[in-house]
């Protein structure tokens, strides 16, 4: 079972348990899981959201990594592009791996972000060292990412 197969499995099965799971680069193990209990709906609560319009090459992944550097630089916190990638890539499992559309908008609310992000800033040494790997293949230049035109 390649790597690959085996987070997609590991995905849809924390999404029929109703788990959110953080994975590790490194040996593939799983970070941390934690089920979600239900909750009663806010009442009318106007949360932050970041909302894109998908083009031509986005992926959610994309609009994820757009959405954590937003919020870095509104919170003036300086999140490592391992941290970036290792927020981006839970984000993106944590709704699903969507496949976007052309045109789709995407909502990804900041408290999401927010999650992710101070998830990000404690990352251990060894653990950014991990992800670090992955820097070399991302770029993060999103300033065309989910904008029209």
């Amino acid at each position: 079972m390649n790597l690959r197969h085996t987070l997609r499995l590991l995905t849809l099965t924390a999404l029929v348990v109703g788990a959110a799971v953080v994975f590790a680069p490194n040996n593939n193990k799983v970070l941390a899981a934690e089920t979600k209990q239900p909750t009663k709906p806010a009442e009318k609560s106007s949360q932050t959201s970041y909302i894109y319009t998908a083009q031509s090459g986005d992926s959610y992944t994309k609009m994820a990594r757009k959405a954590i550097q937003t919020y870095g630089k509104k919170s003036k916190i300086n999140i490592s592009q391992a941290g970036i990638v290792f927020a981006e890539t839970n984000m993106t499992i944590q709704a699903g791996s969507p496949i976007l559309e052309i045109g789709q908008k995407v909502e990804i609310k900041e408290s999401v972000v927010k999650d992710w992000a101070d998830k990000a800033l404690k990352l251990t040494d060894a653990e950014k060292s991990a992800w670090n790997y992955y820097v070399q293949f991302v770029n993060f230049n999103t300033d065309r990412v989910g904008v029209a035109g």
